[in-house]
């Protein structure tokens, strides 16, 4: 991605680089911003696109934005595939009514958006890749703590490597196996923050590997270190996808509004 200025292209939303993201996200967060001009929005151009000023955000990004100040939770999704453009897209949403706002992250910078709060829950399953559709759980009950580790670092071809010799253990025709073998894969992570005093702090979380015939829970812990500890490879559990849109549900609601 260049690190060039990306014009915003509309007052729905504004598109800025992953630069600019993260000096409009510092900005928001530290109030000692508040009256003037971070050195990170006069370098990442923020201030020559009306996006920050002496007051600090200015112009959309201060209409866009405003209810993120407001925010005591978000949720953060994570998608990895090797099938996609840029291997990973991020996304982060903050539920507060009557208006939330999201962040996506893709190929031509990162959009910020305000939704209606109602939207929220269709806007979550849309970036977790939820639909309706079959499950047909035909590979192993597991999936290997090194893939796990894999999409963590966002190595997908390490991922994608720990794929193709798990499936050598057959069967080979089995729908798993194909999609493993063909790359149409994705693992998605979910994680709900609450912020404690100045710091977000993880809540609950769950991860998926998606496919065109599953969409199966991780069962792994977040922390590296436990990861790395596994006695055991984590179970790869499919329940009906309506499961999973139950724990999706849960996580939103668990959030502080």
């Amino acid at each position: 991605m260049s690190d060039h200025p990306i014009d915003s292209d509309s007052s729905d939303q504004i598109i800025v680089t992953v630069e600019q993201a993260d000096a409009l996200l510092e900005m928001i967060a530290s109030d000692e911003n508040a009256g003037r001009i971070s050195s990170a929005a006069l370098s990442s151009g923020l201030v020559s696109l009306g996006l920050a000023g002496a007051n600090g955000l200015a112009g959309d990004a201060a209409r866009i934005l405003e209810p993120v100040r407001a925010a005591r939770s978000q949720l953060a999704i994570r998608v990895v595939s090797p099938s996609m453009r840029g291997i990973v897209r991020d996304w982060r949403i903050w539920p507060t009514a009557p208006r939330s706002v999201v962040m996506r992250s893709d190929v031509d910078g990162v959009h910020f958006s305000q939704v209606d709060y109602c939207e929220v829950p269709h806007i979550a399953a849309l970036a977790s890749l939820l639909h309706a559709g079959p499950t047909i759980h035909d590979g192993p009950p597991y999936i290997p703590a090194d893939f796990v580790a894999a999409i963590r670092s966002l190595d997908a071809q390490g991922a994608q490597d720990v794929l193709n010799d798990l499936v050598t253990y057959g069967p080979a025709e089995s729908h798993f196996a194909q999609d493993c073998v063909s790359g149409r894969w994705s693992v998605v992570t979910c994680v709900g923050e609450d912020m404690h005093g100045r710091e977000w702090r993880t809540g609950l979380h769950y991860e998926c590997f998606v496919t065109d015939h599953l969409h199966a829970q991780i069962h792994a812990p977040l922390d590296e270190e436990a990861l790395a500890h596994l006695s055991a490879d984590p179970t790869l559990d499919a329940p009906p996808r309506a499961a999973i849109w139950a724990m999706l549900m849960g996580l939103i609601v668990a959030l502080r509004i």
